[in-house]
C-alpha cells in the first residue's frame, strides 16, 4: 500500500505492512514490527536516516494531533533519538 498523505497513514495505519513508510517533511515513517497487531507502531527518523522517535499512530485522537507532533519534531530537528529525548534538558 502507496500512502500519499498523513491522513492515509493515519486511516490505514493498520493495513500497512511492516516496512512500509511515509515521507512527511523531512521524517520518513516507517510502520515497524510490534508484538501487539493491535497497535499501529511506527519509526520516525530524520533526513540522514537516524530514528528520532517512535510513535503509535493509533494513539492519537486524530491526524491532525499526529500532525501537530510531527510538525513538532520537523521543526526541532533533532540529530538523532538521543537528541530528541533529551531536548529542553538543562545540562
Amino acid at each position: 500500500m502507496e500512502l500519499d498523505s498523513l491522513d492515509e497513514l493515519y486511516e490505514n495505519a493498520l493495513m500497512m505492512a511492516n516496512g512500509e513508510s511515509l515521507e512527511y517533511r523531512d521524517l520518513t515513517l516507517e510502520k515497524v514490527d510490534w508484538t501487539h497487531p493491535e497497535h499501529t507502531e511506527y519509526a520516525v527518523f530524520n533526513e540522514d536516516n537516524e530514528k528520532v522517535e517512535s510513535i503509535t499512530v493509533s494513539a492519537y485522537d486524530d491526524v491532525d494531533d499526529l500532525q501537530d507532533f510531527l510538525d513538532e519534531i520537523a521543526d526541532y530537528g533533532p540529530e538523532n533519538l538521543e537528541d530528541w529525548t533529551s531536548r529542553g534538558e538543562e545540562l
